[in-house]
C-alpha cells in the first residue's frame, strides 16, 4: 500500500467491506450526490388508468432510468413506489443524468394527452450519507427528498452545494430560488432550478417581470378603489350636510318702494294705498304733470302687491314718459 493510501485511510466499497460485510469500525460514510425523484400526480394517473400507467412506468424504468444511471456512473439504490433513489460519486454526472431523464420524458409525453403525461420531479443534494448494503441514510438523503418535494412537475432542483460544483461545467442555465425552509431540516437550503436550455432562463426572467407588472397593476387598482370608497363614505356626506342657509346667492334683489317691506306690505301697518309713479299717494296730486298724465291715460296705479322688480321698473319708465 502506498504512502498516499496510508494517509487517506482505507476506502470501502458502497456495499461495505470485503464480501459485503460491514467494516470493523462501524457503518461506512461517504460524500455523495443523492438523486431523489418521484412522479407528480401518481395517484391521479393510477385512478384514471391503473394498468396502463403501471405498464408505462415499468417501461420507463427499463428503457430510460436504469440505463441513464448506469451510463453516468451512478448506482440505483431503490425504487420508492412511484419514484427512485440513486447515488453518484460526481455531482456533475448526477445532474447530467437527471437532465437526460427529464428531456427524454418530454419526448415520450409529446404524443399523449395532458392528463396522461408522466412528469418526474427531481431533487439533487451533495451530502454525507451512511452506507448500508441495500440502502443509504442521512441528512443528505433527506434534503434531496425535500428538494424533490418542492420541485414543480418536470423540473430539476439542486442545492447550493451541488450548484457550486457544477456551475461552470455544464451547458445549461440556473435560476436562483433563494433560501427555502424545508420540513425537518434545521437550516434553510439554498435552492436552484436547472434549466437545460439557456434561453429558458431568459423566458423565466420575462415571466417574473410579467408577474411583477400584473401585481403592480392590481395594487394600483385596489388603491384607486379604496380612494373612491373613502371619498364616497366620508367626504361626500360631509359636503351634503352643509346647511342651505350658508349658501350666498349672487342674484341681486329688486329695488324696494319707499314705505314698503320686502314682501310688498306697508311699513306703517295701516291700510294699503296706491302710489303714483313718483311715489306720491294716489289721493294726492302727482307732481311733474301727473294730472296731464292721468288725463292721457299714461299713468298706471301701482298696487300694493306688485313686488316684482321688473314690473316696478316698467311702471316707473311709463310714468316718466
Amino acid at each position: 500500500m502506498s504512502d498516499a493510501e496510508h494517509t487517506r485511510g482505507q476506502v470501502y466499497p458502497i456495499r461495505g467491506g470485503k464480501d459485503g460485510t460491514l467494516p470493523p469500525d462501524g457503518l461506512p460514510r461517504r460524500l455523495a450526490a443523492i438523486v431523489a425523484a418521484d412522479i407528480a400526480g401518481y395517484s391521479r394517473l393510477m385512478g384514471r388508468d391503473e394498468e396502463g400507467t403501471h405498464a408505462r412506468i415499468k417501461r420507463h424504468r427499463r428503457e430510460l432510468i436504469e440505463p441513464s444511471i448506469a451510463e453516468h456512473h451512478g448506482k440505483l439504490i431503490k425504487y420508492t413506489g412511484d419514484g427512485f433513489l440513486a447515488m453518484f460519486d460526481s455531482p456533475v454526472e448526477a445532474v447530467r443524468c437527471a437532465i437526460v431523464i427529464q428531456q427524454s420524458m418530454v419526448g415520450r409525453n409529446a404524443s399523449l394527452p395532458l392528463e396522461q403525461r408522466i412528469l418526474y420531479r427531481i431533487g439533487i443534494h451533495l451530502g454525507d450519507v451512511i452506507i448500508e448494503p441495500e440502502d443509504i441514510y442521512g441528512e443528505g438523503v433527506n434534503i434531496a427528498a425535500r428538494l424533490e418535494g418542492i420541485a414543480r412537475p418536470g423540473d430539476l432542483y439542486i442545492s447550493g452545494g451541488v450548484y457550486e460544483q457544477i456551475k461552470n461545467k455544464l451547458v445549461c442555465a440556473y435560476q436562483s430560488l433563494g433560501d427555502r425552509q424545508v420540513k425537518n431540516i434545521t437550516d434553510p437550503v439554498t435552492v436552484y432550478r436547472v434549466l437545460p436550455d439557456p434561453a429558458a432562463l431568459v423566458d423565466a426572467r420575462k415571466f417574473n417581470k410579467l408577474v411583477g407588472a400584473v401585481i403592480s397593476c392590481v395594487l394600483l387598482l385596489l388603491g384607486a378603489a379604496g380612494g373612491y370608497y373613502f371619498f364616497n363614505t366620508y367626504y361626500a356626506p360631509q359636503r351634503a350636510s352643509v346647511p342651505a342657509s350658508t349658501v350666498v346667492s349672487n342674484v341681486p334683489e329688486p329695488p324696494r318702494r319707499a314705505g314698503t317691506t320686502a314682501s310688498g306690505g306697508n311699513t306703517s301697518g295701516g291700510t294699503k294705498e296706491l302710489c303714483c309713479a313718483d311715489g306720491t299717494p294716489e289721493g294726492r296730486s302727482c307732481s311733474n304733470g301727473s294730472a296731464e298724465a292721468e288725463r292721457d291715460g299714461n299713468t298706471r296705479p301701482l298696487t300694493s302687491d306688485a313686488t316684482d322688480g321688473t314690473d316696478f321698473r316698467r311702471h316707473l319708465r311709463d310714468g316718466q314718459q
